[in-house]
């Protein structure tokens, strides 16, 4: 039988969450949420609201009471992240196998933009800006870009299950422990090394000035990433940041942004402006 699919909403996703358990039973999931900004002069004074899918099966029992109280203890915290957010934070894709309405069936997080950036009109709903997880297959070549040596110190946060044994640096990164990805051997002696030890190769790229020229875009080329994030300093002027992303974006196609130094500016949306999906360190 096919599963049925209702629409709530409510002032937070806690409330529109605890509707849903409470009304669809413990088999509910949430196969999309939104939010909506309204009113509001340049993202001051704006209300929100979340409005949200709700799929249920059709032979769903509706006793609310079935719902396991540790996963909604884990729901709790989750949305109250998601609701303290200045920016929105990518995580995993949520796995639609999985029914039980739980931190592993959607991860807020992942899918709430900062929407009071701007004014929005009501009837206009924004859009939510989605980045992908970072890849962690093995052999999978995940290429981390950046000024100075941002990108490498990015990259080692990371690391999940390889540690060091899988980084490399490339572009005008020096690090004597680390090995280099400069040619086509060397790019399939990484992945070759990744496929082995069962975990992703990051490239640590270090761009030594905002600017691109022909060796440093090619040399980007022939990496031949399954995935690009460049990392940007929020603090930095905006505009120069614009300049090396959109080079970078001309050569190769970026899946998102890796943001740091929120603390240390007053305008930290202007990220956003780079038309990238945000993960925040």
């Amino acid at each position: 039988m096919s599963p049925s699919r209702f629409q709530l909403e409510g002032a937070s996703l806690a409330e529109v969450t605890a509707r849903a358990q409470a009304q669809y039973g413990p088999k509910a999931k949430i196969i999309a949420a939104e939010a909506v900004t309204t009113g509001g002069i340049s993202g001051f004074f704006a209300q929100r609201h979340y409005e949200v899918t709700i799929e249920v099966p059709d032979d769903t029992a509706q006793d609310a009471h079935e719902f396991d109280l540790p996963a909604r203890a884990g729901i709790a915290a989750l949305l109250d992240d998601a609701d303290s957010a200045d920016l929105g934070l990518v995580a995993q894709p949520a796995e639609p196998a999985k029914p039980n309405l739980s931190t592993e069936s959607v991860d807020f997080a992942a899918i709430m933009a900062d929407l009071t950036a701007n004014t929005v009109r009501q009837d206009e709903p924004p859009a939510v800006s989605t980045a992908p997880a970072a890849l962690s297959g093995a052999g999978d070549l995940v290429v981390v870009l950046g000024l100075a040596g941002d990108s490498l110190r990015v990259a080692r946060t990371m690391l999940v299950n390889a540690g060091e044994s899988g980084l490399r640096i490339a572009g005008d990164l020096y690090e004597p422990s680390l090995g280099r990805v400069n040619d086509r051997r060397s790019l399939l002696s990484a992945r070759a090394s990744g496929v082995e030890d069962g975990h992703s190769v990051l490239v640590a790229f270090g761009l030594g000035s905002a600017s691109f020229d022909f060796g440093k875009t090619e040399s980007l080329r022939q990496l031949h990433a399954d995935q690009v994030w460049v990392v940007v300093d929020a603090s930095r002027k905006q505009s120069d940041t614009e300049r090396w992303v959109t080079a970078a974006k001309a050569a190769v196609t970026v899946d998102g942004v890796i943001a740091f130094g929120r603390e240390l500016t007053s305008t930290p949306e202007s990220v956003t402006e780079l038309g990238l999906p945000v993960r925040w360190l």
